[in-house]
């Protein structure tokens, strides 16, 4: 049996969000199959329900909700006539319209609420239950469960600014979460950051339970990982090191945000040749069929024959600075 879930993606790069979900739910093994894309609102049908893990995981999606009911009609008294009974068992809940607000949501409200039974009480500031109402190329009656959040909001709580020890170029939490997201990682598997700088990865990775290797050159740097680490009470192996070291571990993807520009240190290497060189390295130490996701500014600098692309997006940063997020794929 099928079952079809509505995303409501975040603004920032809606594409990364589609992506990053279908990804996703593919590693898991739910068969995703993408049914509607309206740009921010897309429908994903899956092969079984939706863990709440999962959803947990997603850090691009700002909800995702179980649809209940389609139509082809778009006023909502004739869709309302032709849908069941909703049942939300003892659950509080409110009725919400998403996006495009055709009419207005007191007369969806109305009209819907005669399809909810009288003994489930309305909660307007804190329901357990929302009845989200979508009018598209199709009408879409889901349901929302508050047990069943996505991280877009959540993860917020590691951003930078939040941290004891940070850089002012950072990667954005939400960025990372997807990052590793496209990498093929389920729980307990490990991903490898061979420049950590101050953990953005290795916070994401650890929070979604999976493992983590951190490796910086700086000895600061390091410290700062392990700080930052410690003070959101999360976990992951950091070490000082090259990214030769990446030859005494076992990982399953790697997942990274290297250095750049002319503030950047890399023991006078240059970032030009540090990546090349990291390349060679990485393509030595990964199997066929791994990944490596990786954002850069130049994404001339990872051109490789020992990997193929399967997927670019772009970040825009600020006017005179736009990241590459590319997924590699080991031949």
């Amino acid at each position: 049996m099928k079952h079809q879930y509505l995303l409501e993606l975040g603004g920032e790069n809606t594409e990364l969000g589609k992506i990053e979900a279908l990804e996703l739910l593919l590693t898991e093994n739910y068969e995703p199959e993408l049914t509607l894309d309206e740009n921010s609102i897309i429908i994903i049908s899956v092969s079984n329900i939706i863990e709440s893990k999962v959803i947990r995981r997603l850090g691009m999606t700002k909800r995702i909700s179980k649809i209940f009911h389609e139509d082809e009609k778009t006023q909502v008294e004739d869709v309302v006539r032709r849908m069941p009974m909703i049942d939300i068992e003892q659950k509080t809940f409110a009725i919400r319209q998403i996006c495009n607000k055709r009419i207005s949501e007191k007369k969806i409200a109305k009209v819907l609420g005669e399809k909810i039974p009288e003994h489930n009480k309305t909660d307007l500031n804190h329901p357990e239950i929302k009845i989200l109402y979508f009018t598209g190329k199709k009408t879409i009656i889901s349901i929302w469960d508050s047990k069943k959040e996505t991280f877009y909001k959540k993860c917020l709580k590691y951003h930078i600014k939040n941290r004891p020890f940070f850089s002012p170029i950072g990667i954005h939490p939400r960025i990372a979460r997807s990052m590793i997201n496209l990498a093929n990682c389920s729980e307990n598997d490990t991903v490898i950051d061979p420049f950590c700088g101050t953990g953005g990865m290795l916070i994401e990775a650890s929070d979604m339970k999976i493992n983590s290797i951190g490796i910086d050159i700086l000895g600061k740097m390091v410290e700062y990982s392990k700080g930052n680490l410690n003070y959101f009470k999360l976990k992951s192996k950091v070490i000082q090191g090259d990214i030769n070291d990446i030859i005494n571990h076992k990982f399953k993807a790697i997942v990274t945000d290297p250095p750049y520009g002319i503030s950047t240190t890399t023991k006078g290497e240059g970032v030009d040749k540090l990546m090349k060189r990291s390349m060679e390295v990485f393509s030595k130490n990964m199997n066929k069929g791994e990944r490596l996701v990786v954002a850069l500014s130049k994404p001339e600098l990872i051109k490789n024959k020992n990997y193929k692309e399967i997927y670019r997006f772009q970040w825009y940063i600020h006017k005179s600075l736009t990241r590459n997020i590319i997924v590699l794929e080991k031949n």
